[in-house]
């Protein structure tokens, strides 16, 4: 099974957080494929633009998205990143588009999202997490 890795499971390993660099060395050891959304590729280009140093940190990002499988944002996925998106506004629980996105992509492919923030994502009805 294929898991999402988080944006925030990304910059927390590229900061050699020991959590995430210990849970990423278990899912290469046991082969565990990964991916990330799209929304994710441009959260991390994003901090590239805001870098000083932007080559030091546009290869720290390569580095970190090597081997990962980027999921396209479809229509598909996007229409249902707007239902869940709605329906936690109206219960007053809005966790942000991104990270609704990268929700709803786990969700449609039936994927796991890695991230750090399990409190977030939990209030995704349905959505499988694993936090580090």
């Amino acid at each position: 099974m294929m898991v999402i890795l988080d944006t925030d499971f990304l910059i927390d390993l590229m900061r050699g957080d020991g959590g995430a660099v210990s849970y990423m060395k278990r899912m290469t050891e046991g082969y565990e494929p990964v991916a990330v959304s799209a929304i994710t590729v441009m959260q991390l280009h994003h901090g590239i633009a805001r870098a000083r140093l932007r080559e030091k940190e546009a290869e720290r990002v390569e580095r970190a998205l090597k081997g990962a499988t980027v999921h396209a944002l479809t229509h598909d996925i996007a229409a249902l990143a707007g239902r869940l998106d709605g329906d936690l506004a109206v219960r007053g629980s809005s966790i942000g588009p991104a990270d609704v996105i990268i929700g709803a992509t786990a969700l449609h492919l039936n994927e796991t999202v890695v991230t750090r923030n399990g409190r977030h994502f939990s209030r995704i009805k349905g959505l499988r997490i694993v936090a580090y």
